[in-house]
């Protein structure tokens, strides 16, 4: 995988998305990504039909039309701006450097030399940006969503449960709390022991 040094951009998931081995619908899906959930983009193909994303600990491929940042208080589809806004870098990918690198161990691996010889297919649906300044939104006209998914919302708001007062965040942060808790009780006690000695 090849690609300008660049920091990851942060960004959000604006529907529940496969996120796959490499940018064709064909690859096996490492998992979905649910609406709202956070995630670094680290790179989009040239035309900008898919980006390589990292989340929960893992590296796959998303659409890139269900990727949304949070632009000063506004939510913006990845595909209105354009990657080079957020800094994110266009990259190729090559299966076997990008399995090789981020899936050794994992189920699907065993079947890597069929992806390594796969090719990868231009995306029906998609066609890439314009020449010069974007307008949102360029990207809807003529735009067919991928089988089985709603097309991206006009005027995405992430969801109120990833809210950091009100939702899963917080009860993972204070689930990692109880067991940090949990772990220094069980010191204090087994100090206590050895303090009776």
């Amino acid at each position: 995988m090849s690609a300008a040094i660049a920091q990851a951009a942060p960004g959000f998931a604006t529907a529940n998305v496969n996120i796959r081995t490499g940018p064709d619908i064909e690859f096996p899906s490492v998992g979905v990504i649910p609406d709202g959930e956070p995630l670094s983009i680290e790179g989009c193909l040239r035309d900008e039909s898919w980006c390589d994303v990292r989340w929960d600990g893992g590296r796959g491929w998303v659409f890139s039309e269900y990727l949304a940042f949070d632009d000063r208080g506004r939510w913006v589809p990845l595909p209105d701006v354009g990657p080079a806004y957020f800094r994110i870098p266009f990259v190729t990918f090559a299966a076997r450097d990008y399995w090789d690198r981020y899936y050794v161990g994992r189920p699907w691996y065993r079947d890597r030399d069929r992806w390594f010889a796969y090719q990868v297919r231009p995306r029906i649906g998609w066609h890439g940006p314009p020449r010069g300044p974007r307008r949102a939104g360029w990207w809807r006209e003529g735009y067919r969503a991928p089988a089985g998914m709603g097309p991206p919302p006009m005027n995405w708001r992430r969801p109120d449960r990833f809210d950091r007062h009100d939702g899963r965040f917080e009860r993972r942060d204070d689930r990692r709390d109880h067991r940090d808790d949990r772990r220094d009780d069980r010191r204090d006690r087994r100090d206590d022991r050895f303090d009776r000695r």
